[in-house]
């Protein structure tokens, strides 16, 4: 029976630890889509950098951009 769970748990990992992985490639494209829509409020310096972490069941993905100016924009009512 312990064995099993442990083989279980292990399955379990390998399931998740496939999930969580992101090709660099899917990386890069996800990023680029992120600075044109950060561009049409920034003025950005390069490309948004991006960390995707797994803990406890749960993604926690930070994006963090550097930009010369923020733009002016009007808002609709």
């Amino acid at each position: 029976m312990k064995r099993e769970n442990s083989e279980r748990e292990r399955l379990r990992y390998v399931i998740q630890a496939d999930k969580s992985v992101m090709s660099d490639g899917c990386k890069a494209l996800v990023l680029q889509d992120f600075a044109e829509k950060f561009n049409e409020y920034f003025d950005l310096i390069g490309l948004p950098r991006m960390e995707i972490n797994f803990t406890n069941g749960e993604y926690t993905v930070e994006i963090v951009f550097k930009a010369e100016r923020i733009k002016k924009f009007n808002i609709l009512k």
